[in-house]
């Protein structure tokens, strides 16, 4: 079977940024000939929302929105009540999947952290009164952002709690964070640090987790796999990540799993679509990107 026949869906990309208009068909063209079936663009501030859904319709694939915790020093609660208005009224777009990429980040210094939780916090309201999926940046938060999905959509197991949809992006936490993520309802994603063989914890997650609890992801045009640091550090590559670069986190996923590269794409693709339902309808329309070729 060849990677073409096999479908993957990329639940984490930024390929609608500016800087990648003289890049993105080419790149697609390129994620057509790997198997891509769609990607869900995540918008990182309000002015990116805009760009984002019509990168969207423009190619057939999904939009999130919402405030990436590093873009939110401007941002205003006017912004928050129009990211509320403008979830609502897109609930008919079937290409918009839900709210991201969305969180909180303890690694980048000077950060407003209260500022940041607030922001969140009113995000995660919205995704639960809209019944919308979520796409978390969770780095070195995972203890507030854990504390924060309590407030909102209460404690699993407990009575009045709501199962949380969508990904954790980029995870690299603790067993302990990993069990406690999923006990949301949320899933994992791995991308490019899943393919270094120094990224031990990610690669024993990647391993050990049951089918319907990780998806595949690239974070373009950042997170590159190991091949693309490989030729960049040769001078033969530039470090941007590419969507077709998804087979390479495909394969070592399968590596690491024991299994099939087509058994790996179908278990992620089947979690992506449980973990952001409507990609559902997305995928079905003759307009959706996988669906163009066919």
């Amino acid at each position: 079977m060849t990677a073409r026949a096999i479908k993957f869906i990329d639940t984490h990309s930024h390929l609608q940024v500016e800087r990648l208009d003289g890049h993105r068909a080419q790149w697609l063209a390129q994620a057509r000939e790997a198997g891509l079936e769609n990607i869900l663009l995540c918008a990182g501030a309000p002015e990116d929302w805009e760009r984002t859904l019509s990168t969207a319709h423009e190619w057939g694939l999904g939009a999130m929105l919402g405030i990436h915790p590093l873009w939110l020093d401007s941002t205003t609660p006017a912004e928050l009540v129009g990211l509320r208005e403008l979830a609502e009224s897109l609930l008919d777009d079937p290409h918009f999947i839900g709210l991201g990429e969305v969180g909180l980040d303890g690694f980048e210094p000077g950060l407003d952290q209260h500022k940041a939780e607030q922001v969140f916090l009113e995000e995660l309201k919205i995704a639960r009164d809209l019944d919308l999926p979520l796409s978390i940046h969770v780095r070195r938060t995972a203890s507030k952002t854990l504390g924060l999905l309590r407030r909102v959509y209460g404690s699993p197991g407990k009575t009045g709690f709501q199962p949380v949809r969508g990904a954790v992006h980029a995870f690299n936490g603790s067993d302990a964070e990993r069990e406690a993520f999923l006990a949301f309802g949320l899933v994992l994603g791995f991308g490019g640090a899943c393919t270094y063989d120094g990224s031990k914890r990610i690669r024993r997650h990647l391993s050990e987790l049951a089918d319907g609890a990780w998806v595949l992801e690239t974070d373009a045009p950042d997170m590159p796999p190991s091949s693309r640091r490989d030729a960049f550090a040769l001078g033969h590559s530039t470090l941007d990540t590419r969507p077709a670069d998804i087979l390479e986190a495909a394969r070592t996923a399968a590596q690491l799993r024991g299994t099939t590269l087509a058994a790996a794409a179908a278990s992620a693709r089947a979690a992506a679509i449980a973990a952001f339902p409507r990609l559902e309808t997305l995928l079905r329309l003759p307009e959706s990107f996988g669906r163009q070729t066919e």
